[in-house]
Formats: structure tokens, sequence, C-alpha cells
């Protein structure tokens, strides 16, 4: 058994005991309500959604690599491997302080301080130090990724899966985003030491600003029917601002792209963690899991109403129907989105020109899909 306090920076929410497995067994004290986790706000069972919000911050067991962490770092699983660190991370600002710590956020967080850590989060390394304190233990997501301290800020530097085009679909997206004018967090390439092909985006929140993921507020839309509109008015009731605008275009893009993982995990909000107020939407992100990512033949028969979609319907085709005002696609995208396409995916060896012709011909295709519904808005 052990106690911890969830911090928010240096406000103590609330104090918790921790059974043998690192189960919440018992919430005993509420210290600052204000500032507990979202999540937290909307249900009931407070030991219930406190252990969903710690194991968030830990790294599922879909990770590839988890169990090489896990006996490198000397740690039974994700959520005491997490624990080490304080479950700091670089999403929100809360954390978990032994109850009899001194510990502070100014002298601990990654914000002010620098990120020392292992490469063994994204590939092989035989250069490890255990006793690092590190936010990547906490850091969602099944692709081997880590956050770096570099020259140019903190990057993010995510891997793919077989075919490694998740890195190369999250650069063409955010480029996408770029010419519609979506509010997005941009991605490039990066080659790692190892040599292999990554992904580099940087930081969107910051010592003020802190990530709110939409699942903290998710769980009553399951008895709706419509979900999308129930998010919408949970969006109200917490005062959040122009949420329909960015989430339309979200979904739009979507659409779009094919992505089958917008969980309730891949969008959110941005808040001040000070005043507690609710900026507005988070960039859009998150987008390798888009164009026949996984699709090692890629079917050009396979009707597209068949493609799934997350999180208001399990098919595009139906969700797409959510937007009711008009987006604007320039014209000029079709010929941008084709140069953009061969100047990016011709860099992964992995994509043949056959793989290639065929993801323009269907892009092109999805293309004029959207903009043959949306010109049914105007």
């Amino acid at each position: 058994m052990c106690t911890y306090i969830l911090m928010h920076k240096n406000i103590p929410v609330l104090t918790s005991i921790l059974d043998d497995t690192l189960t919440v067994t018992k919430v005993t004290e509420i210290i600052n309500p204000d500032h507990k986790p979202l999540n937290m706000m909307i249900m009931d069972n407070q030991e219930i959604v406190l252990n969903d919000f710690l194991r968030y911050h830990a790294i599922p067991s879909s990770r590839p690599n988890l169990e090489d962490l896990l006996e490198v770092y000397h740690a039974s699983d994700a959520l005491e491997f997490s624990l080490k660190s304080y479950q700091l991370n670089l999403s929100d600002h809360y954390w978990m302080k032994p109850i009899h710590s001194n510990l502070d956020w100014d002298t601990i967080n990654f914000y002010d301080h620098p990120i020392i850590d292992t490469p063994l989060f994204l590939s092989d390394s035989d250069d490890i130090d255990i006793d690092l304190i590190t936010p990547n233990s906490s850091v969602n997501g099944s692709l081997r990724q880590m956050w770096v301290q570099q020259k140019k800020g903190i990057r993010l530097l995510k891997a793919g899966n077989f075919l490694n085009q998740q890195p190369f679909n999250e650069v063409f997206v955010s480029k996408l985003c770029k010419e519609l004018n979506f509010h997005h967090v941009p991605y490039e390439l990066e080659t790692i030491a190892s040599g292999e092909i990554v992904s580099s985006c940087p930081l969107f929140t910051s010592g003020d600003i802190e990530y709110i993921p939409a699942w903290h507020i998710a769980a009553p839309l399951k008895r709706h029917d419509n979900k999308y509109q129930a998010f919408l008015d949970q969006c109200t009731h917490f005062s959040i601002p122009n949420v329909k605008a960015h989430l339309d275009a979200t979904l739009a893009l979507d659409y779009l792209t094919l992505n089958d993982d917008r969980h309730y995990g891949n969008f959110g909000f941005l808040r001040n963690s000070t005043t507690l107020e609710f900026l507005g939407m988070a960039p859009i992100f998150d987008n390798g899991n888009t164009l026949w990512y996984n699709e090692m033949t890629i079917n050009p028969h396979r009707p597209f109403h068949t493609y799934p979609s997350l999180p208001f319907k399990s098919k595009h085709d139906k969700q797409i129907k959510y937007i009711t005002t008009p987006l604007t696609i320039p014209q000029s995208l079709s010929k941008t989105a084709m140069e953009l396409m061969d100047s990016i995916y011709t860099k992964n060896s992995n994509i043949t020109e056959e793989r290639l012709t065929m993801m323009k011909t269907l892009f092109t295709e999805r293309l004029d899909m959207l903009n043959t519904y949306l010109t049914k808005l105007k």
C-alpha cells in the first residue's frame, strides 16, 4: 500500500491509496476539487475514474517494445514504470507525488528542465540510465515514440509499423492541413541514429497550457444516439469555445484520408492550467493511421463506404453527414496533393511506384467525393 498526492503543477488535488498492484483503492481526500481531472468531474465513482486517468498516463500494452522497456527499467508493468517518474509528462500538468516527498513542480517539470533520456524508447540502444526521470514513460500511444530535446525545441519522434508509412502520412496530412488552412501540428521527417526514418513534431503545450483529451468528457456519450451533438453539448457545458468548426474540419480531413484512429485520445482541448480556462480545441495531430497504412497490398476495388471511422460513427460515409456547414477546399488542392505525395512518399523505400500511383488515384477519387458532399451544403 502507498499513498500519493495527485498534483496539478504545485497544487495538491487529492490524496489516494494505491494497493500492491497500484490500483487506486480509496480517494481519501479531495483537496482542490476545481483542479480534479475533467473525467472525475462527470463520473461518480472517483476511484474507478482516477484509475482510468492514471492508466492513460502509462505506455499501453500494444506498444511493441514495452516488455523490453519494463525489463531494462525493472518495472513489473507500465503503470509502475510511469510512477517511477511520477507520471510527469508533456501533455498535461498533472503528476503523482509520494505522500512524504519534498518534490515540487518547479524543480522537476520538463518545460523548464532539459530532457535527458535513453534512445531505447525508439530503437535498440546500449545507452541506458535507469535512474533518469523521464516523460517518455507516460506517453500514451501504440507506436514506438519518445520526446527529445533538440536545438529547435522539444520534439516528439514517432516510428511506423511494417511499411513505416505512418511517419510519411503524418508529414503529408500536415501539409494538406496547411493547404486547407486547418489548425494543425506540423510534421517533418527525421532520420535517427539507427537509420530509421521517423516523424518529428513540435510540442503544442507549454508550462502554462495543457492538453486535455476528449475522452475526459466522452463517457456519457454512449447513452446518446447522436454522439456528435452530445459531444458539442458537453463542450458547451464546460465552456470550451470554438469547437464545432474545428471538429468539422477534423471530420472532413479524416474522411479524405480514411483515418481509422480518431479515438477520443487523438483530439481534445487546450486549457490554461492556472486559470482553468479552456482556450479551444488542440491543433489537429496524429494522422499516421491513414491512407492504407496497414494494407500490404491496396485493393482498388474496395468500396469507400466500407472504410471504418471514429469516434462518432463506425463508417466515414455516415460520420461526414454531421458536417452541415460548408468548408472551402481550394481548387488547387488536387494538383498540390499529387506533388506532395511524389515528394514525400518516394523517400520511403517500402512504397513502390505502383503503390504510390494507386494511392494518388484513390486519393483523387476521395477528394472528388468530399468536394461533392461539401458542394451540396452551399
